[in-house]
């Protein structure tokens, strides 16, 4: 699974015309290929792909019904745009909005109860990996999903380093392995989807995906250019 983070970026005219770009990219049938674009563009979007195979994410949403919360989506509103996807706990949103792996959990049963999918983040900072602390900041932030008793067989996992996210700079090959198989063991399943984040680019693409236990990416940057997007889906069908 590659999956193309947009943030906060796009007027509406480059947006709808990056989608079309997005659709033309060639890709095996296996490799699930999504796009998160801003909310104001999911409606014009969910057109640009409604025929072809492209996923269709938001990038944020909250698990409350339908009432007064000025300027949020719930996931209902997310799924009926759209939406297959939605992502949650980025590590942009845990520090500007103060969003914890709690008080997400929420947002994430909403989601699962759509029939989409969470793409749940998780990382660490500079300061925890330095300190010795990645593996263990990483269990605490995913243990709430099974206190809570969700399905984590319908999440993915987004392992993003935090102090990797528009650097330039990766995780080591024995860094990723080492987080990824913590994941896994964390949520008690050896099947479980994790994707890598943290400045894909298509340079650093075949080392990231060279890597075992990664199923795939959490593109940011890089997913803004349809050329860079593609060498990446590129890179990891010749893994």
């Amino acid at each position: 699974m590659i999956i193309g983070n947009w943030k906060m970026n796009t007027a509406r005219a480059d947006a709808i015309a990056l989608a079309e770009a997005v659709v033309g990219i060639a890709h095996q049938p296996a490799t699930r290929v999504g796009i998160c674009p801003p909310a104001l563009w999911i409606d014009p979007i969910a057109h640009v792909l409604e025929s072809s195979s492209i996923l269709l994410g938001a990038q944020d949403c909250i698990g409350d019904q339908f009432g007064a919360q000025t300027g949020c989506i719930n996931a209902d509103m997310a799924h009926d745009a759209g939406c297959s996807m939605a992502i949650l706990g980025h590590s942009e949103r845990r520090a500007r909005f103060g969003e914890t792996s709690e008080s997400l959990l929420p947002a994430v049963a909403a989601v699962l109860e759509t029939g989409m999918f969470p793409v749940f983040c998780v990382g660490e900072t500079r300061e925890e990996r330095e300190s010795g602390r990645a593996l263990d900041v990483v269990a605490q932030q995913l243990k709430p999903l099974l206190k809570a008793g969700l399905d984590v067989s319908g999440i993915v996992i987004a392992y993003e380093p935090v102090w990797a996210i528009g650097s330039g700079l990766s995780a080591t090959r024995a860094d990723i392995e080492e987080m990824h198989a913590t994941v896994r063991d964390v949520v008690g399943r050896a099947d479980a989807l994790v994707l890598y984040g943290g400045s894909v680019s298509p340079d650093s693409a075949d080392e990231v995906f060279s890597a075992e236990g990664v199923s795939g990416a959490l593109v940011g940057g890089a997913s803004l250019k349809a050329d860079k997007f593609a060498a990446i889906v590129a890179a990891w069908e010749r893994k």
